[in-house]
């Protein structure tokens, strides 16, 4: 679906797995962020096919982070002319301990190799400028995806439409993710894409979301 010009989002709307949602920044860049399950990555390039993109332009796939429902999918998409990226303590974590991550959850470790290494900062894709923010929390080196012109941020499972990020996972820290959520909260905001559940768009509707959110805040 096409969410504003250049912004696609692949909401997932399954009732029985825990894939995540997708998204993709077209022309010129042709980023992919979170390509899910790999059990439906078909699917999902045949929903992109679907809103007119070329999916043999995609140069980049990048991943917010290392849970299976994120990452898993990406081994379909390490192909010449592919860079795969993630952030460098992310992609530790992962080498680490992903093997006994995908194992709890009686999935098979995908051996991935990474092209780029995220760090915090601007990341110049094909000319236009991203930011690139370390949101840990959920998890240890979380990214956000900042298009400051198109006021989108892909955000991972940093925060959902009315809620937010475990923490109970390996590398999950409550601390941290307030801290992160407050970060992000002041940045200037149309369309909240997030990892599960709908994106959250309109700018009042996005405050409106990380105020409610910030009320849990005491409880955890």
């Amino acid at each position: 679906m096409k969410v504003t010009e250049g912004v696609y989002s692949y909401v997932w709307n399954g009732m029985f797995e825990n894939n995540c949602n997708t998204f993709y920044f077209g022309d010129p860049l042709n980023v992919l962020f979170d390509p899910g399950l790999k059990h439906y990555t078909d699917t999902l390039i045949e929903r992109m096919k679907k809103d007119g993109i070329d999916t043999d332009k995609i140069k980049y796939v990048i991943n917010t982070h290392s849970h299976p429902d994120h990452i898993e999918g990406t081994v379909d998409f390490m192909k010449p002319g592919i860079k795969v990226g993630m952030h460098p303590e992310e992609i530790a974590f992962f080498k680490k301990y992903g093997p006994m991550f995908f194992e709890m959850m009686g999935m098979v470790y995908p051996e991935i190799t990474f092209d780029l290494e995220l760090e915090e900062g601007t990341w110049n894709v094909e000319g236009v400028d991203l930011e690139v923010y370390k949101t840990p929390g959920h998890s240890p080196a979380l990214i956000c995806i900042y298009w400051k012109e198109k006021k989108t941020l892909v955000c991972g499972d940093l925060v959902f439409d009315s809620s937010f990020g475990r923490v109970d996972f390996p590398g999950g820290n409550a601390a941290q993710l307030k801290e992160s959520i407050t970060r992000i909260s002041e940045l200037d905001i149309e369309y909240l894409l997030t990892g599960h559940m709908d994106i959250v768009t309109g700018k009042e509707k996005v405050l409106n979301n990380f105020a409610l959110i910030k009320n849990y805040f005491p409880h955890f």
